[in-house]
Parts: structure tokens; C-alpha cells; sequence
């Protein structure tokens, strides 16, 4: 499996022709940095997956539909974006990936979300950690819940944060993996291989 850190930043406008009728039409329902944010973490999509594909990032069969993975036939994707940071998870099996910002639990909220969201075992882990590392601590279950979610199709309409537990490192024959992708932010992938199959690479954006 392999995870492309893609950063947000820069110039929209040169992804927009590679994007597909469908893409461009969720792009003009978006204004500012949101549409700059969309414009360049599918543009980077398309860039990644053309080059293991052998093809022009606007001639991908890349499905990109609101609210569901994208899609490409012969691989398995998953998409994340937080702020001006996006993820791509890129598989021959199932996978999912996800992140957030860290740092922006306060101290004092997080024995309420602590309560709604997570399982008898996830919440003793979390007593176990010292009262200002709880907010990084409760973002990392947050993270690998979803990341376990995406890579089972599912999503939290199917079941509520407190019955999803990801305090093991294998959950249903997925493998949870805490990601290293900068000061940030926190980020999770699950997958049905080994952590150690799991390569980090950055995208760059040959425009610059």
C-alpha cells in the first residue's frame, strides 16, 4: 500500500482541464479555498494514478462521485483531506486512510467526546494517558475508527463511533496503522497487509 501526502497549496487552476465533466461540475459548487483544495487534491489524484496507470492524468478512469471513495479499476483508493493536507491511499486490496488536525481537541472537551465515541477499551487506554496528551490520544482512535470504517465501505450512518473498537492493531482482518505525516496533523490507514507493507511517498507539483 502506498500513502501520498499531498499538500494543498498552490496553483488550482492547471488541474482543472485533467478533472472529468463529473469533477467539474462538484468543483463549481465549491468557491475559494475550498474549490482551490478540490481542484488540486484531484488534480494530484489523477497525477499519482496516471503515473501507475502509464497514461495522461486527464485519460484516468477515475470514478469521483460525492460522498463515496474514488474509484479506478484494478486499484483500491482511499481519499482524506484536512485543512491544506490531503492523503491518497493507493492498494490492490481494500484500504482506508484519514486525518486530522492535531491539536484542535481542547483539553477540557475531551472527556465529553471521550464518553460519545469510544469503546470500554479504548476509553481505559485513554486513562492511561497523561491528562495533556488526551486530545493527540483521542484524535488517534478517531483517525483509525474512520480509516477501519472506509476500508470496510462503511461509514458512521452504519454504526455509532462507540461500537467501532480499534484499540488492537487487527480489527476483522484489517490492519491499523498509525500514520507519521508531520506535526500537524494525525493520520491512520487500515489495510488487509502487514503494517510493514505500508510505504509513505510525497507528491510533488512539477509546476514548481
Amino acid at each position: 500500500m502506498h500513502v501520498w501526502r499531498i499538500s494543498l497549496c498552490g496553483s488550482a487552476d492547471r488541474h482543472v482541464r485533467s478533472l472529468s465533466p463529473v469533477e467539474r461540475a462538484r468543483l463549481e459548487r465549491r468557491t475559494g479555498a475550498h474549490r482551490a483544495r478540490f481542484a488540486i487534491s484531484h488534480g494530484a489524484t489523477r497525477e499519482v494514478l496516471g503515473a501507475y496507470l502509464d497514461c495522461a492524468p486527464a485519460e484516468v478512469p477515475l470514478e469521483s462521485r460525492a460522498d463515496h471513495p474514488p474509484r479506478v479499476g484494478g486499484l483500491e483508493l482511499s481519499l482524506a483531506h484536512c485543512d491544506r493536507l490531503a492523503l491518497l491511499a493507493v492498494a490492490l486490496t481494500p484500504v482506508g486512510v484519514d486525518l486530522e488536525e492535531a491539536g484542535r481537541v481542547a483539553r477540557e472537551e475531551v472527556r465529553e467526546l471521550a464518553a460519545a465515541t469510544l469503546t470500554p477499551a479504548e476509553l481505559r487506554r485513554l486513562l492511561m494517558t497523561p491528562c495533556d496528551r488526551r486530545g493527540a490520544a483521542w484524535l488517534r482512535f478517531w483517525v483509525r475508527k474512520e480509516a477501519l470504517l472506509k476500508a470496510q465501505g462503511r461509514g458512521f450512518g452504519d454504526r455509532l463511533p462507540s461500537e467501532v473498537d480499534v484499540s488492537a492493531e487487527r480489527v476483522h482482518g484489517l490492519t491499523l496503522v498509525d500514520l507519521d505525516v508531520g506535526a500537524d496533523h494525525v493520520a491512520a490507514a487500515a489495510l488487509t497487509l502487514p503494517a510493514a507493507d505500508v510505504t509513505l511517498h510525497e507528491w510533488i507539483d512539477t509546476a514548481h
